[in-house]
C-alpha cells in the first residue's frame, strides 16, 4: 500500500505548531514537553518537504531522469505542461507524480 496523503492549509499547521509551542512552554511535565517537541519537529519537517512547489519538484525530477530514464522524463514533461497550463488540478498532478516516481524503479530499461 502507498502512503495516504491529506491536504491541509498551511494556516492550520501553523496553528497546531503555535499551540504545541505553548504547551511545551507552559507544561512542567517532561513527558508532555517531549511529546510537544516531537509534534513540533514533525510539523517543521512537513514545512520543509512542502516548501517546494509541485511544478518545481516535477521540473527537478525531469532534470534528474533526462538521461537515465527518458520514458519517465517524457511522462513528467507531459504532466508539467498540463499542470502549468491548468489542464489538470494540482491534487491530480500530485497523485500522478507520486505514481510515476514510485513506479520508476520498476520501469528501468537499459538505454
Amino acid at each position: 500500500m502507498g502512503e495516504d496523503k491529506i491536504v491541509l492549509d498551511k494556516e492550520i499547521l501553523t496553528k497546531i505548531q503555535s499551540r504545541a509551542t505553548a504547551i511545551k512552554l507552559i507544561s512542567n511535565d517532561k513527558q508532555i514537553i517531549k511529546e510537544a517537541s516531537e509534534i513540533l519537529s514533525i510539523i517543521e519537517e512537513q514545512f520543509k518537504v512542502n516548501s517546494v512547489s509541485l511544478l518545481e519538484r516535477i521540473n527537478q525530477k525531469m532534470k534528474e531522469t533526462k538521461l537515465s530514464n527518458p520514458e519517465l522524463n517524457a511522462n513528467l514533461y507531459i504532466l508539467y505542461r498540463k499542470l502549468s497550463d491548468n489542464k489538470i488540478s494540482e491534487e491530480d498532478a500530485a497523485v500522478l507524480y507520486d505514481l510515476y516516481v514510485s513506479s520508476e524503479p520498476f520501469d528501468k530499461k537499459i538505454y
